[in-house]
């Protein structure tokens, strides 16, 4: 060992190189590499370690696509909820119902003149009833007529019912009868509207007479592809009870009904 000039002992290794005082005069501040060790080529000269390596974006990139699919999906299942709750989307129209003839081999079958006997209870003649097929020449029709009378032969009641049959485009006979209907104005007659039956519907009533009253009251309504009418013809000695449009009313609602339900097609 030897003594160095300051009178310290020199204790470096043998073989240690002396680094001069410059040596972090380097771009980077880093300390040269060691000499007598290889040195290894990085792509920044000057800086004596490697460049840090570049973050992964494999998964972020996962991540955002799986956020913007929830996201869509989340904003597809609020678009149904508002689409379904809208107050302002207009409702779906109402399939109209289809009523048909087949089932029906006597169009009395339909008709119930019960009430009629209030005022005459015998039966004036046999009921008389038609059915017209569907042809080439039109959709069908139905017609019943009931009569009945009492001891008082001016006393009678009457029902009639009609019910017509439309294809396509073809105009219902329901526009006929009301044109012929409420055309008849006068005295003792009167007609209006009739809500709750059908899609469209009108009534009209008739009074004239003296010593014998006669009343006629009828109903008719359009709905889907069948044209309903229900007409009453009741006659009173002016001695007996009369007969009041509302129980005329009451009854020919009810034979509308009846006639519907019997035609709807299952």
């Amino acid at each position: 060992m030897t003594e160095s000039d300051d009178g310290r002992d020199d204790q470096r290794a043998p073989g240690s190189v002396e680094h001069p005082p410059d040596s972090f005069a380097t771009a980077g501040n880093a300390p040269p590499p060691y000499l007598g060790q290889p040195q290894t080529a990085y792509p920044h000269p000057g800086y004596g370690y490697p460049p840090p390596a570049k973050p992964r974006r494999t998964g972020w990139i996962v991540a955002g696509v799986a956020a913007v699919v929830i996201a869509l999906g989340a904003g597809v299942a609020i678009g149904v909820v508002v689409a379904r709750q809208s107050p302002d989307q207009p409702p779906k129209p109402a399939t109209a119902p289809v009523y048909s003839m087949n089932a029906v081999s006597n169009a009395c079958d339909l008709v119930d003149p019960a009430p009629l006997t209030a005022w005459s209870p015998t039966p004036a003649s046999p009921p008389q009833h038609r059915e017209v097929r569907p042809s080439v020449y039109g959709a069908g029709s139905l017609s019943c007529q009931i009569g009945y009378s009492s001891d008082n032969a001016v006393d009678t009641a009457e029902i009639l019912v009609d019910a017509d049959f439309t294809n396509g485009d073809a105009p219902p006979s329901y526009d006929g009868w009301k044109r012929g209907d409420t055309a008849k104005t006068g005295a003792g007659m009167e007609s209006g509207p009739i809500t709750g039956i059908g899609t469209q519907g009108y009534w009209h009533s008739e009074t004239y007479g003296n010593l014998v009253t006669d009343t006629r009251y009828l109903l008719a309504v359009l709905d889907g592809n069948v044209s309903v009418r229900v007409r009453l013809n009741v006659s009173r000695d002016k001695d007996d009870s009369q007969v009041h449009r509302a129980e005329l009313e009451s009854i020919a609602e009810a034979q509308v009904r009846k006639t519907l339900n019997g035609l709807k097609q299952n």
